[in-house]
């Protein structure tokens, strides 16, 4: 690794890849994109060009087989997370994989065993995370700044307008709203409680028979009681938020994606909206990755953190399916 920079390749010309990955390297002091895969030369060769990457491959195995390349984001569609991420791991890379880490806590359970063989590391790339708005909840709610947590609501919805061919409306691609984008609400209740969910509700809405879920919302009870709503929608109107109620008080995070945008605590006429500036988040979540690669460090979030959100989300699936209660597998 010369120079103390992480050079990366990418596995597939997915547009978080493109649209978000790419121009965090760009500001990163230790990272770097310097190759992309695709499986076609042309498509390959195409993003690269057009987004100033040095070389393209038109397979994922030859990117693989790059001796140059220290470590891969993975951006490929759910179902095919864990396939590539074994693989890269097995040719010696370093692997960010893009959430949901898998379709379920056994798939997750490969991916990880195939990192510690190889001694690589593997991280979901779970990026809000790394915003000081939720990093700020979190801590107030471990200070007991809102007395005990009763509730919280988190939900990420947004509207597709033209799903046929769509990989989120895709079963044989692990779509659905949950996987796609509940999974963010999920972490985000698992996030701010410091702990785990102990059992699942769940219901689910198909809107065109597509196999998947087009809308979901489910309930996660926590072992002190505390209940949460996490929702999902590919078919509703934009909303990505948080807001965690306590006994004595509330926080609101209007916006989880907003890197500097406000989080409001409430405790009865008292209103404080604080507004917390921040870095691109995919930057500050390449520093940690390439920080860990370069110096040994153990990730803040490990991929075990990943299983516990996939066991999570697999109980909210399993209670829409089966019109049941589910427990959450404690990890």
């Amino acid at each position: 690794m010369p120079d103390g920079v992480v050079r990366y390749g990418i596995i597939s010309t997915a547009q978080i890849a493109l649209n978000r990955h790419v121009p965090a390297a760009r500001t990163s002091a230790n990272s770097e994109i310097t190759a992309i895969s695709s499986r076609s030369d042309a498509r390959a060769r195409r993003a690269a060009e057009e987004h100033g990457i040095p070389k393209w491959y038109g397979t994922y195995d030859e990117l693989l087989s790059d001796p140059d390349l220290d470590a891969v984001v993975n951006p490929l569609p759910n179902s095919m997370h864990a396939e590539w991420t074994i693989k890269a791991a097995e040719a010696g890379k370093h692997i960010l994989c893009e959430k949901p880490l898998s379709v379920d806590v056994a798939e997750g359970r490969r991916m990880v065993d195939a990192a510690n063989a190889n001694n690589v590391i593997l991280v979901e790339a779970f990026t809000h995370r790394w915003s000081p708005h939720l990093r700020k909840a979190r801590q107030l709610i471990a200070d007991g700044a809102i007395g005990e947590v009763t509730g919280l609501d988190s939900a990420l919805r947004f509207n597709v307008d033209e799903p046929e061919g769509n990989v989120r409306f895709s079963k044989e691609l692990a779509g659905g709203s949950l996987m796609d984008a509940g999974c963010y609400a999920v972490y985000a209740v698992r996030f701010a409680m410091s702990a785990e969910p102990v059992r699942a509700i769940g219901f689910a809405r198909d809107s065109g028979n597509w196999g998947v879920d087009t809308t979901f919302s489910g309930l996660l009870e926590f072992s002190n009681g505390a209940v949460a709503h996490v929702g999902a929608s590919m078919e509703q109107e934009r909303r990505c938020f948080l807001e965690v109620s306590g006994t004595d008080g509330r926080i609101d995070i209007p916006d989880m994606f907003d890197d500097g945008g406000p989080i409001v605590i409430t405790r009865g006429n008292d209103v404080e909206t604080e507004s917390t500036p921040a870095p691109n988040r995919f930057q500050v979540q390449f520093d940690e990755f390439s920080e860990c690669v370069l110096t040994g460090k153990a990730p803040e979030y490990p991929p075990e953190d990943g299983l516990r959100n996939m066991a999570a989300i697999v109980a909210l699936l399993a209670s829409a399916r089966d019109g049941a209660t589910a427990p959450v597998e404690q990890i």
